[in-house]
């Protein structure tokens, strides 16, 4: 790409300076605006990003930081997202237009809408089809990396599940639900003295910037480096124990409005808007009778083949044939093959974020499309919905559920940083 628009522009300048008059018309289309590996991120497909924040800001009643603040931001954003996706493509991560659609439809659904009515809707406040899809497509592709390559890191035994439970962090940290808005002010890996003072000043400027009446949106959105700097620093509703226990220690004593003081961290200084809070966790829960086939590539099929396999007892099932006994023959999860696919009652968090999106999103009784998780190739089948009391049991989920999200964010953002350190990122603008 980058050789010929070259030699498109050097063919432009030559011919402008044989005609007298066309050299001071010439006008630069567009420009490299960071290398990232070996791919590029142009000025027009961040200006493009920008403009849809701008939109969504103005949706949502905020006001606007300063462009030339919000693009290094979006600039930030979009290469870690491009170092992912270049991640994801390198593991042969995809999602198929029958998997996003569906995704696609779940979405129009939590918004009350058709697919249809969703799509005119945006259009409507000025998005770009097309384009919109694809930032979906590649939120999942993102998704599904996690999941393979930081939720290896993560396991979460029964004792210390049993540990949680009975230690008094515990029990309050499930008495409520909090939303926290946060700040990051980042310090590099292995910070001197001086870079560590520096933080701090600019952390407690932000805190008595906000206490004296600034918007906590607006200062995150400008100055935060945490991840969700561009959404205002909206973490949005989370039981305590789903956080990281030095914002979960914290927010227990916060009340709403409450602003707290920096708090040093290895990555820097944190800051905490206590949003919201309300009361204990509800024990009651949807629950999904789910029967899956599971198909893995080993020494002796490739990822090719795997995929082919599934497509195929994925038609032959739509023609008619047995789910159970397709599931009994062919699936490589050796626990529900048995059962015919058959995984029981599945409360939320039991599975994978992917698995349990795709139930979520698929209507009872009909197949799924396929999808892909770190362990291989699924489709399913919703058989059953219903509403369950869990009591002692859901505690216990829940807490594993916690642990595990608290423990996989911070794995997150360490392998964030190992990628971002690791990979060659030139920005040009």
């Amino acid at each position: 790409m980058v050789p010929t628009i070259k030699r498109t522009l050097g063919a432009a300048m030559l011919a402008a300076l044989m005609i007298p008059g066309v050299s001071q018309a010439l006008q630069v289309l567009d420009r490299i605006a960071a290398v990232v590996n070996d791919s590029v991120i142009m000025e027009s497909e961040l200006d493009q990003r920008v403009d849809d924040l701008a939109r969504q800001f103005m949706a949502d009643g905020q006001q606007l930081p300063p462009r030339n603040i919000l693009r290094p931001q979006v600039l930030e954003r979009m290469i870690v997202e491009r170092l992912q996706l270049d991640q994801a493509e390198r593991a042969g991560i995809r999602v198929d237009d029958s998997s996003l659609n569906q995704t696609l439809s779940g979405v129009a659904r939590q918004n009350g809408m058709t697919l249809d009515e969703f799509v005119a809707a945006l259009r409507e406040d000025g998005y770009n089809w097309a384009d919109f899809r694809e930032q979906i497509r590649n939120e999942m592709v993102i998704n599904q990396l996690h999941q393979r390559q930081v939720g290896r890191r993560v396991r979460i035994t029964d004792r210390e599940v049993d540990r949680f439970l009975e230690s008094e962090m515990g029990r309050q940290l499930f008495e409520a639900e909090f939303r926290l808005g946060h700040i990051l002010v980042g310090l590099p890996d292995g910070a001197n003295p001086d870079q560590v003072d520096e933080a701090l000043a600019r952390a407690q400027d932000l805190v008595a910037r906000i206490r004296a009446g600034a918007s906590f949106h607006e200062m995150a959105v400008s100055y935060s480096d945490g991840p969700q700097a561009l959404e205002g620093g909206d973490l949005g509703w989370r039981e305590a124990a789903q956080l990281p226990s030095l914002f979960s220690e914290q927010a227990v004593d916060m009340q709403a409005g409450q602003v707290s003081e920096p708090i040093r961290a290895g990555n820097g200084f944190h800051i905490l808007l206590m949003i919201d809070r309300r009361g204990g966790a509800t024990q009651i829960v949807e629950q999904h009778r789910v029967r899956h086939i599971l198909i893995r590539s080993t020494a002796v099929r490739s990822q090719a083949q795997a995929e082919r396999l599934i497509v195929q007892l994925h038609q032959r099932i739509e023609n008619g044939e047995s789910f159970s006994a397709l599931a009994r023959e062919f699936s490589d999860d050796p626990g529900s093959a048995r059962n015919g696919g058959d995984l029981g009652w599945v409360s939320p968090g039991e599975m994978v974020g992917q698995f349990e999106q795709t139930f979520r999103n698929t209507p009872q009784g009909e197949l799924s499309p396929i999808f892909q998780t770190e362990f291989g190739w699924h489709f399913l089948r919703v058989d059953d919905v219903r509403t369950a009391d869990m009591s002692d049991e859901f505690r216990r989920l829940r807490a594993r559920q916690a642990l595990h999200q608290r423990r996989f964010e911070e794995e997150l953002q360490q392998w964030l940083r190992e990628s971002r350190a690791e990979a060659y990122v030139d920005v040009r603008i």
